[in-house]
């Protein structure tokens, strides 16, 4: 039984606000709820997290060890090997093929590309397997996992959290009184989530759609893309987008709820997801989704939303301005979102799926 036993959580690096950061604490604070002896380890942490952080000699012998893999981590993947417990489970969140990186940053593709090479070895290392989705597990099965010790449970997250929160009012103030529709993404500012590809279907909309629209990104940067970040920036100002694209960057819960109660349309063209939180968040609040169905998208967005296979601006444009013109088909795939999100991924759902996991493996 999971009450009384010892777990050690173990992650690269734990920050507020990161979607595996989410997962980690959700997981920490319920498992020490149910009774057990629960320790937290990451390599680097935010200075408020320290009081929570376990040592070395902890993790490695306690009876189970959750590790969130989601990047390389040498150091995890010793702990791993000197773990005296009976239980390893690998919590999978996907590694970013590298060949989005590729002609960006060498640093990241070299850094993913053995992510994914430890992927094989952590494999090999686990007893029992946690994918976030039934993309990530098959993955997982595909390089070795046994397809009986891989089970689907989607990460918890902020939506819950979200739904709570008053709206920063001087945001949601100003987004609304701008009166343009907002079409609306929310994530890292990288290749793989298609940050050229959500500028080039404003470009179609704008050839489109007569009337004034806003498209808005909120989500920060890495440095170390800039040769990307120029690329767009460039696209923007040569096809006279720079007063219609906004990039706000990292914003508090609080903003981050505004703009998504400001939306009209919520448009992800991301290439490369294990899940996407913000597909959910979107959806919890009630902003219809727009999608293209690439990796874990389509099976996280669920039924009865706008999802395309292929990647065609003018058809992803023409969806929107239609949503943007029908305010009764937008409330319609708002409903079936706010049904996605209750009936597959709302913290009690999450709780039972997780526990099931770990306390079948307890008692077999």
């Amino acid at each position: 039984m999971i009450e009384n036993s010892s777990i050690a959580i173990l992650l690269p690096s734990l920050s507020s606000g990161d979607a595996i950061g989410n997962d980690v604490l959700e997981e920490y604070k319920l498992l020490r709820q149910r009774g057990a002896r629960v320790y937290l380890y990451a390599e680097y942490y935010e200075p408020q997290f320290a009081p929570l952080m376990a040592s070395m000699d902890q993790v490695k012998n306690v009876e189970a060890i959750i590790y969130h893999h989601g990047i390389e981590w040498p150091a995890g993947e010793k702990l791993l090997n000197q773990h005296m417990g009976s239980y390893r489970f690998l919590r999978y969140h996907n590694v970013t093929p590298p060949q989005f990186f590729a002609g960006y940053s060498a640093e990241l593709e070299k850094l993913v590309k053995r992510g994914r090479e430890q992927t094989r070895r952590l494999i090999k290392l686990c007893t029992h397997f946690l994918a976030d989705s039934r993309y990530n597990c098959e993955e997982l099965i595909s390089e070795g996992a046994p397809p009986d010790k891989c089970l689907v449970v989607a990460p918890f997250h902020q939506a819950d959290e979200l739904l709570s929160l008053q709206a920063d009012i001087r945001t949601l103030e100003s987004l609304l009184a701008d009166a343009r529709p907002i079409i609306l993404f929310v994530g890292r500012q990288a290749p793989n989530k298609g940050l050229h590809h959500f500028v080039r279907v404003a470009r179609s909309l704008l050839n489109l759609y007569s009337a004034k629209f806003r498209f808005i990104w909120v989500g920060g940067r890495n440095p170390q893309l800039a040769k990307y970040y120029r690329e767009v920036e460039n696209y923007l100002a040569a096809n006279r987008l720079l007063d219609l694209v906004t990039f706000p960057g990292k914003v508090s819960q609080t903003q981050l709820k505004a703009f998504y109660m400001a939306a009209s349309v919520f448009l992800t063209l991301s290439e490369h997801e294990g899940f996407c939180v913000p597909i959910i968040e979107a959806q919890a609040v009630g902003v219809p989704v727009v999608a293209l169905g690439r990796a874990a998208v389509s099976e996280t967005t669920g039924e009865n939303q706008l999802i395309f296979e292929e990647l065609d601006y003018e058809r992803f444009a023409t969806a929107v301005a239609v949503l943007l013109a029908n305010p009764d088909y937008r409330l319609h795939l708002a409903s079936h979102g706010k049904n996605n999100y209750h009936r597959r991924f709302a913290w009690q759902v999450l709780e039972a799926a997780f526990l099931g996991a770990l306390g079948g493996v307890y008692s077999s």
